[in-house]
């Protein structure tokens, strides 16, 4: 599972909610000069609360009652107009006091907090943070990405990134393995259940429907909408159809496509996305191999209003010879809608009369699958 690096670290006691009848305060101290306005939101679709105060001698106070406990976000609003996030935090009925700083490299610190949720959270996060104390990571990629830089020193470079990444991460795995149950658990869960297996979904959903406190929580009810999406997208149900314009501004219908070959991908990608671009060239060698065997492909661009050159481009730079389409919506691709696209490079493979065979498969997953079903 990906993880949320909302924090990162083992914690042994167990959450216990602070109880304030009053409500909350959220006192934010602005020592820069950058911002106007300040947000807190809780980020919500379904029901979206957002408050919006203007700095008044540099602070601004929210105030209020929640029920229970929520993530809430605070984002700073300059005078252009330009906003830029500046804090998370798990609201409950409790004080909370932040300070954004007058240097623009430093965090916006949560300084104190009558919260034991918030406080819980912010030692665990300063435990992850530790693990790069003294790391100078922006030399370290800078080199890496330096083409005068010799391959074994790149790939030692590499070796010590992932070792500090599975280090910090190793924090967040102890902790969920002791607190399966608790708040961040179900936060994370919520966060990350897009990127899971259907059946793994459907046990993260029945465990936090197990926990009474929960079954009011919006957290747990996107977990469930989660699980149904990919009930709905499951191998063996048929693939929603839609209607996109290819390169030259002709529509193309996915269930005109598929007939065509023995299996289709659709692949989901767009030019701005890197792991998309480093995917291609391994891409474009496995359609060489299973084009003659009945592969095909149909690209989805999600590229942004505006980019259809840059699409363009990135077709014929990266050799993509296969049909592509595009709405040019970005994330608001209709296609990406239908198929719960939340990350790039994502695909879906079906048959000759739309039936889905593999749903989201790791890059590994992908010609292992394609050997074993085009002989």
């Amino acid at each position: 599972m990906r993880k949320v690096f909302i924090l990162a670290a083992i914690a042994t006691l167990a959450f216990s909610c602070t109880k304030k009848e009053s409500g909350y305060s959220v006192t934010v101290k602005n020592e820069s000069g950058d911002f106007q306005k300040v947000i807190l939101s809780n980020g919500s679709k379904e029901n979206p609360i957002e408050d919006t105060l203007e700095f008044v001698n540099s602070t601004a106070t929210f105030t209020g009652k929640i029920n229970g406990w929520e993530v809430y976000r605070l984002k700073g609003v300059k005078a252009t107009g330009e906003s830029a996030m500046l804090a998370e935090l798990y609201l409950e009925n409790a004080d909370y006091s932040v300070t954004i700083p007058a240097d623009e490299k430093s965090r916006t610190q949560i300084t104190s907090t009558t919260s034991k949720l918030q406080k819980q959270i912010d030692s665990l996060a300063a435990l992850s943070a530790a693990v790069y104390e003294g790391i100078d990571m922006d030399g370290m990629f800078a080199k890496f990405r330096d083409k005068e830089t010799p391959q074994k020193v790149k790939d030692s470079i590499r070796e010590l990134m992932n070792s500090l990444r599975e280090k910090s991460g190793s924090y967040l795995d102890n902790y969920l393995a002791q607190n399966p149950t608790s708040p961040i658990a179900l936060y994370n869960a919520y966060q990350n259940i897009r990127y899971v297996s259907l059946d793994s979904a459907k046990k993260i959903q029945n465990l936090f429907a197990g926990v009474a406190n929960y079954a009011e929580s919006r957290y747990l009810k996107g977990i469930k909408d989660a699980v149904a999406k990919k009930e709905a997208l499951a191998p063996g149900q048929q693939a929603p159809d839609f209607t996109l314009n290819d390169t030259e501004g002709k529509p193309v219908k996915l269930s005109d496509v598929y007939p065509k070959n023995k299996i289709t991908m659709i692949d989901f990608w767009a030019s701005w996305c890197g792991p998309c671009r480093a995917f291609n060239p391994t891409l474009t060698k496995i359609y060489a191999k299973y084009n003659k065997k009945g592969f095909g492909i149909l690209g989805v661009s999600l590229d942004r209003p505006g980019d259809e050159d840059k699409w363009k481009e990135a077709i014929k730079k990266d050799k993509l010879v296969w049909q592509h389409v595009s709405d040019l919506k970005f994330w608001d691709c209709e296609a990406a809608k239908l198929y719960n696209i939340s990350y790039i490079p994502q695909s879906y493979f079906v048959d000759s009369e739309g039936k889905i065979l593999l749903a989201s498969p790791s890059e590994e997953e992908i010609e292992k699958f394609l050997s074993e079903n085009l002989k």
